[in-house]
């Protein structure tokens, strides 16, 4: 078995979560398209684990969501991975219990979003980690907030370029249904409608026009890409080209994993996710022996 899915030594159970408000700025982009005040802010709603007394601590873990969903995505890797430290996860602006924004944000302004809200909820680099929609957006906070973050998880990526049709992603995303938990169906229909159709397909929309290739290659902190073999929106030849992309980043397929791993293969997430923090701990960080600053 690879070191990465070895798993770590356990902890003591993980801390149940409590909810934390954070209000930032509305990213300026959004401002002029919204014609809203410079001061104009953005509530955003997000649980937080925490365990300070433990002796093995990692640094923080930031859990980015999907398309629509809110936090309650990762909980399931989230309750592992707070067995070693604090681990947040915030619902986007538009999702969840946070600010739902007129006009809808585009990736960019979510990743702005998120970029302001991190020195407001750790007090040392974070781990982020997103899946789905969840990685676009990670990749824009952690080109923005450098300082803020000491390493990027991208699990199943979006949006393969070679997909970025709605006709090519209907059928896939059909296929990714078949693949879901039926309680991750029920999750997923609550915050859809939480978060309205309208608000669904905007938020998609501005996914498409997005492109992670460019983003990543801003990103300077240990990148892993992660693809469950089960996936049918992610392509292997996307995440092996995204990977190449980063100026340090490594790729790790998960047999028998599907898309939404963090709710539905959480055990097999979490070892890897825990892997990867040993590596850069054990070798300073960086790929082919390059070496990266990991928090102490």
């Amino acid at each position: 078995m690879s070191p990465l899915l070895t798993p770590s030594t356990p902890g003591s159970p993980a801390p149940q979560p409590v909810t934390r408000q954070v209000e930032v700025p509305a990213p300026p982009s959004w401002r002029v398209r919204a014609g809203a005040p410079s001061d104009t802010m953005w509530t955003i709603t997000g649980l937080c684990w925490d365990r300070p007394a433990a002796t093995d601590r990692r640094p923080p873990i930031v859990l980015v969501h999907g398309l629509a969903v809110a936090a309650g995505l990762g909980v399931p890797v989230a309750g592992r991975l707070a067995a070693t430290g604090t681990v947040l996860a915030p619902d986007l602006p538009g999702c969840g219990h946070s600010s739902k924004p007129e006009p809808v944000p585009d990736v960019a302004e979510l990743g702005t979003a998120v970029a302001s809200w991190l020195p407001a909820v750790v007090t040392a680099p974070a781990v982020l980690v997103g899946v789905s929609l969840g990685c676009q957006v990670v990749l824009e906070a952690a080109a923005q907030a450098p300082d803020w973050v000491s390493a990027v998880v991208l699990a199943g990526p979006t949006v393969d370029p070679g997909r970025r049709t709605w006709r090519s992603q209907l059928w896939r995303w059909q296929a990714e249904q078949t693949t879901q938990s039926v309680r991750l169906k029920r999750i997923q229909l609550t915050d859809y409608r939480r978060a309205g159709v309208r608000r669904v397909l905007r938020t998609f929309s501005a996914a498409l026009a997005d492109r992670p290739e460019d983003r990543i290659r801003r990103v300077g902190a240990p990148v892993l890409v992660c693809r469950g073999t089960r996936d049918p929106l992610v392509s292997d030849q996307w995440v092996a080209d995204l990977r190449r992309q980063a100026p340090d980043a490594r790729l790790r397929r998960l047999p028998g994993v599907v898309h939404a791993m963090s709710h539905d293969n959480p055990a097999e997430f979490a070892r890897v996710i825990h892997g990867f923090l040993d590596e850069l701990a054990t070798t300073g960080g960086g790929v082919d022996g390059a070496r990266t600053r990991v928090p102490g």
